[in-house]
This record gives structure tokens, sequence and C-alpha cells, in this order.
């Protein structure tokens, strides 16, 4: 069979932590992309840049995924991404749409959306001479967004620890300590209040 994009050097990245889906999309792609070739990238891991598209399975990331999208956008990726989800509405195409060049595949369409998709995102024509800067300020405005967006879960995910920490500390400072020791826990006290001073700070840093 044909290959749907026409490209004879197209990399794709699987962005999973469920092998048998990675096994899945890998037999997919060989049998209706046999030109390109595919890896597949552990959630945690940063995926190559060099990757023409990815493919990322936004199921183990809620209900609707998009938050893999932003994050990937954060980090920098720009190229092509489809998000494998449990299923895709008008709610999540709209989200997406802040972080094109991106796709939303329900699982149950895969064997015909995940090469219709990443054959119409790879089709999409890269915007040359005077047009490059346009695109690059399209990129920075999009890992902005995604950065907006991921503030607030960065915000709860560090504000709670360093409250713990730092009321851990205020009440070690109540004890008798001896005074190095003292002056130790004041230090972990100005820390901790600094941090939370810098992750309050984050919300003006992102507008």
């Amino acid at each position: 069979m044909s290959d749907d994009t026409g490209s004879t050097q197209y990399r794709i990245a699987i962005v999973t932590d469920d092998a048998p889906l990675a096994q899945l999309v890998t037999e997919l792609l060989a049998t209706r992309m046999p030109s390109a070739t595919t890896e597949i990238v552990l959630l945690a891991a940063a995926p190559r840049s060099d990757a023409d598209a990815l493919i990322v399975d936004a199921t183990v990331r809620g209900s609707t995924g998009v938050t893999a999208v932003q994050e990937l956008r954060a980090g920098g990726y720009p190229g092509s991404i489809v998000m494998l989800a449990a299923e895709c509405d008008a709610g999540v195409d709209h989200r997406l749409l802040a972080l094109a060049p991106a796709r939303c595949v329900g699982r149950a369409a895969m064997l015909e959306g995940l090469p219709a998709a990443l054959a119409e995102l790879s089709a999409q024509p890269t915007l040359p001479g005077e047009l490059g800067p346009l695109q690059q300020e399209l990129r920075r405005t999009q890992q902005a967004i995604a950065m907006g967006e991921a503030t607030p879960r960065i915000q709860h995910a560090l504000n709670n620890p360093l409250t713990a920490l730092l009321a851990e500390a205020q009440l070690l400072e109540m004890e008798e300590l001896a005074e190095d020791h003292r002056a130790a826990v004041k230090r972990i006290i100005d820390l901790c209040r600094r941090l939370v001073g810098m992750v309050r700070g984050l919300d003006s840093g992102t507008r």
C-alpha cells in the first residue's frame, strides 16, 4: 500500500508507556506509512526534537489529554502532534487550535484517523522567506500559551511541599536547639519563603 504522506524520510515518535498500544501503532504505521520510521519514547523522557511528528498517548494524562500537548509545546517542540485520546470532541479540538499543528484522534477511529491526521499535518507547508519570523513568533506564542495553562498545576505541585516544609521548619525553630542548628533552621525558613514567593510570581512571569 502506498505511503499516505508521500514522504520518504518521515520520522515519527510514539510517546507512551503503554507497550501494547505502541506495538499496535507501530504495526499500523508500518502498513499504512511504510516509508516512515518510528521510535517509542517513554512519557517521562523528552522526545527527539528532530522528529517530524509525535503521536502522544493522552489517555494516561486525564480525560482530554490536552495537558500532554501543552507540556510538549511548553518544552519547545515545534512539530506536528497527533493526540490519541479515549475520545475527541469540539472542546478538545478548540483547545488544540492554540497548539497547532495538532490533531486529536480517538482510539476507536485510530485505524483510519491516525494516518489521515499525519498526512494532513505533514502536508501543511512551512512558511518561507519573510513569513519565517511570523511562524517563529507563532511558535513562541503557542509555547507561552502552553506554559500559562500549565502554571496553576506547577504552582499547586510546588506550593504543597514547600508549605509543609516551611511549617515543619517553623515548628523546629520553636525547639531548644544549639546555636548552629538554630541558624541552619532559620536559613531553611528563609529559603522556603523565597521559594514560595517565586512560585507565586509565576503568574506575572507567564503573563
